[in-house]
């Protein structure tokens, strides 16, 4: 069962199409990374999910609800930290965790400060007088208490020195392990979301070009180098590739279907890509299609 779903998702802004019929399906218990470059259209698609932005044209569902007309009931099931989310200066951390759990009938105030405890705050502190770190770290904090089913995060690790980073990675391996709960997040650092997430939809120009479970990913997309002189109509015959590069002393052929057996005779070596060398491929190469499996 899916528990985010759009389909043919459109958003403008003025004459600018910031989304441009998007079509996602976010697995129940999944920890789902959503990737592309700035621009693309990963914080308006977001938005839509969580209700914060009317789309032109296409539908969503969230848990099963339009997520403008969602029973309060089933927003309190789903955490959301945006972007650039921030917290009246004034309020003490005290003040915060108080006004935030009396809306969430799971609330566990326990928990933001056993997440705090190695943060040098306090609780009569005040939130302007944090780092931009230590801001972020409250923030995940404050979200985690609510016990969500649901995790929405853009861009969480912003402001999280590397030693953080990891903490925060650590904290959403223990929470999907711990109990069923479904993860969004959208990062710009590859790396910390390859060593997380389970499945991944590559957005560009407000489209998903391809969305999969991270490992058959991995499985099917392979570079493959090849002797100088081999025409990219021997390798179509076998595979069917998504970036091809001619270089002076070898070819370079992405393919989206490779199996062992079918390299026979090609004389090539096989590399393996990681979940960066992947991005880029489905974010650069013309030869990419809209696909989604």
């Amino acid at each position: 069962m899916n528990v985010i779903e759009t389909s043919e998702l459109v958003r403008y802004f003025g004459a600018s199409r910031a989304v441009a019929g998007l079509d996602l399906q976010v697995p129940r218990g999944s920890i789902f990374g959503l990737l592309g470059e700035n621009g693309c259209g990963k914080t308006t698609t977001l938005n839509l999910i969580m209700g914060a932005l009317i789309p032109n044209q296409g539908r969503v569902r969230v848990m099963g609800e339009d997520p403008l007309t969602m029973a309060p009931a089933t927003r309190a099931r789903i955490g959301y930290l945006a972007d650039q989310m921030e917290l009246p200066s004034w309020m003490t951390l005290q003040e915060a965790v108080r006004i935030h759990g009396a809306y969430f009938a799971q609330w566990d105030p326990k928990a933001v400060w056993q997440l705090l405890d190695t943060s040098e705050v306090a609780p009569h502190q005040r939130f302007g007088h944090l780092s931009k770190g230590q801001k972020r770290w409250f923030l995940i904090s404050l979200i985690v208490a609510q016990s969500p089913d649901l995790l929405i995060l853009d861009e969480p690790s912003g402001g999280l020195d590397v030693t953080v980073r990891r903490k925060f990675l650590d904290l959403l391996l223990e929470l999907a392990g711990q109990r069923e709960i479904t993860v969004v997040i959208a990062s710009h650092i590859l790396s910390d979301v390859e060593r997380v997430v389970d499945h991944v939809a590559f957005v560009k120009e407000g489209r998903v070009v391809q969305q999969s479970l991270l490992e058959d990913l991995k499985t099917r997309v392979k570079r493959l180098c090849l002797p100088v002189g081999t025409q990219r109509q021997d390798i179509e015959k076998r595979f069917q590739i998504i970036s091809y590069q001619e270089q002076s002393d070898i070819v370079l052929a992405t393919v989206s279907d490779f199996e062992e057996e079918r390299t026979q005779g090609l004389g090539c070596r096989v590399e393996h890509l990681n979940l960066e060398e992947l991005f880029l491929i489905y974010n650069t190469s013309s030869d990419v299609k809209q696909v989604a499996s």
